[in-house]
């Protein structure tokens, strides 16, 4: 917790910390809050869209690091994102998504505080993500099943 500012002591990031501690190791759940992050981010309020290019990168981390397929990241810097990603699900964080203009600016700042923390974490990983090489990247679904007739 003392890395942690304390501008960003409140009682909602210390929550979305807590909880990201539990998160970090449960695949089920951890899929789930990539995935509602990412449907968030479709439509980023105004103080987001100067983040939004590493918040994708951070969304595609999570997935990678979720899926088994990229192994290289500390769990400190995986609680930072997830917790990050609580406190951006939120809607009744400090400052109410619901108020305009305004609401998500703690978002933007605690999103900014964990871009900076996992920076050197963010950049291998894009390093690795070019060494991989074309990847098509889907989100799991169901595939309606068909019977013809005969």
């Amino acid at each position: 917790m003392s890395a942690v500012p304390r501008a960003f002591r409140n009682r909602f990031f210390v929550s979305a910390l807590n909880a990201a501690r539990r998160l970090a190791g449960g695949k089920g759940t951890f899929g789930r809050i990539v995935a509602a992050s990412a449907a968030h981010l479709a439509h980023p309020a105004r103080p987001l869209r100067a983040l939004r290019s590493d918040l994708g990168a951070v969304l595609r981390l999570a997935r990678e690091v979720g899926a088994g397929r990229y192994r290289r990241l500390p769990r400190r810097s995986l609680v930072a994102i997830v917790a990050g990603l609580v406190y951006f699900l939120d809607p009744f964080d400090l400052i109410p998504d619901a108020i305009p203009l305004v609401g998500f600016l703690d978002d933007a700042a605690v999103l900014g505080w964990v871009l900076t923390r996992v920076r050197a974490d963010l950049d291998a990983f894009l390093a690795w993500e070019v060494g991989q090489g074309p990847v098509i990247d889907v989100e799991p679904g169901e595939v309606p099943v068909v019977v013809s007739p005969r």
